[in-house]
């Protein structure tokens, strides 16, 4: 016996275990809670199925009406829309739009669960989820 016929058999390989994007692109300005627009991306070839997405920031919470969600290779994009809710404004207003400042929770095809930061977004949508946090945080003024 050759010593390779002893060895376990590898591990399946997965193509990009961190397969799901998520990227926003649209606001409705005014909107409380404020409601935002985007797309679930698979940037790999594992179908996953996106259970749920949140914010890194705890005085945010991110609730999307639209999941569970599966993205495959022959469907790679899903649209999805976001609640935008701020529970805590004293955390909330430290909170800077930067890299990545939500998160999506996926499992893939193989039952292995996901989470990973997520949320890419041009400079006006940072300007808007600023704007209202904001304004969802600002004292009425004693008049």
């Amino acid at each position: 016996m050759l010593w390779w016929q002893d060895q376990p058999e590898p591990d399946p390989v997965r193509v990009d275990e961190h397969a799901v994007e998520l990227v926003l692109f649209d606001v409705v300005p005014g909107s409380s809670p404020l409601q935002v627009g985007g797309a679930l991306l698979l940037s790999g070839g594992v179908t996953s199925t996106v259970l749920e997405m949140g914010a890194l920031e705890r005085g945010l919470e991110v609730r999307a009406r639209d999941l569970p969600v599966t993205v495959s290779s022959t469907d790679r994009f899903r649209s999805v829309n976001l609640a935008i809710i701020v529970r805590d404004c004293e955390s909330a207003t430290r909170w800077v739009p930067g890299d990545r400042p939500f998160t999506v929770r996926w499992r893939d095809e193989f039952g292995e669960v996901h989470l990973d930061r997520a949320g890419d977004f041009d400079r006006s949508l940072a300007s808007s989820l600023v704007r209202y946090v904001d304004a969802a945080c600002a004292k009425p003024s004693a008049g």
